[in-house]
């Protein structure tokens, strides 16, 4: 019997576990263990402790990937951003990563990034005029 295909909006754990399970039973097969660990860079309220913004990423079989980069308008222009992005690519490196991937939106910061040695790997056009471009750079 043909299994039955399901379209939905709706995220749950089985679909994750079987799905991540089985992908990373495979690539176990061609590169060992999967090595996924999260990377992130975060600012805290120094009174409070509560998160302003940050990176969020991975690293994983020596690419870092950064998944998310937000700081709010009144943190932005004073080089944290800069300093963000240096030390997560620090750990990266510790952790034996010789590439970092990423991707960001026309509108967003893609000039940050090639100021920061990130070239383009490619665009996909998206709603309303804009572009996802996905960048790369060697550590």
């Amino acid at each position: 019997m043909e299994p039955k295909i399901i379209v939905s909006d709706v995220d749950t754990d089985e679909a994750h576990a079987v799905i991540e399970g089985g992908l990373n039973a495979y690539n176990a097969e061609h590169v060992g263990p999967w090595d996924g660990k999260p990377l992130n860079v975060t600012l805290a309220n120094p009174a409070t402790g509560k998160t302003l913004g940050g990176l969020l990423g991975l690293t994983s079989l020596g690419v870092y990937f950064i998944n998310l980069v937000f700081l709010p308008d009144s943190l932005r222009g004073g080089g944290l951003g800069s300093r963000l992005l240096a030390l997560g690519e620090q750990e990266a490196k510790r952790r034996g990563c010789a590439h970092v991937v990423l991707y960001t939106i026309s509108f967003q910061a893609p000039g940050f990034y090639a100021r920061h040695g990130y070239r383009e790997l490619g665009r996909v056009p998206s709603a309303k005029g804009a572009a996802r471009i996905w960048m790369t750079k060697a550590l």
